[in-house]
């Protein structure tokens, strides 16, 4: 049996008039899903730009919708994973081995 999809996210769902306060940024969350509620919003609410009204409204969502808030939270962690990252120098030989091959396919010659 299949699990019945989720229904559309409304303002009233999120505890306020989202809609109000995004309407004014050409966004409308009438019938937004939760993912599409999330991706609009990510950006804003983790560099900080959100307003406080709004700001307020999606943490109350995000108390209120186990699946966004595990979603949340995967992106919270990759992006420290990501940060955690250190790029590594590419070994001359190795370079040099590589565009060698690229051109050599390319036709051309080193």
């Amino acid at each position: 049996m299949e699990a019945p999809s989720r229904p559309p996210l409304r303002p009233a769902a999120v505890g306020g008039n989202l809609a109000g306060a995004r309407a004014g940024r050409g966004v409308a969350l009438s019938d937004v899903t939760c993912k599409k509620f999330i991706l609009d919003l990510l950006v804003d609410y983790e560099d900080g730009t959100m307003p406080a009204e709004e700001r307020a409204l999606f943490q109350q969502h995000m108390e209120l919708c186990p699946p966004c808030l595990r979603f949340l939270t995967s992106y919270q962690a990759t992006g420290k994973t990501l940060k955690l990252l250190k790029p590594e120098e590419i070994p001359p030989d190795l370079a040099r081995s590589v565009l060698a091959f690229v051109r050599s396919r390319a036709g051309k010659k080193t």
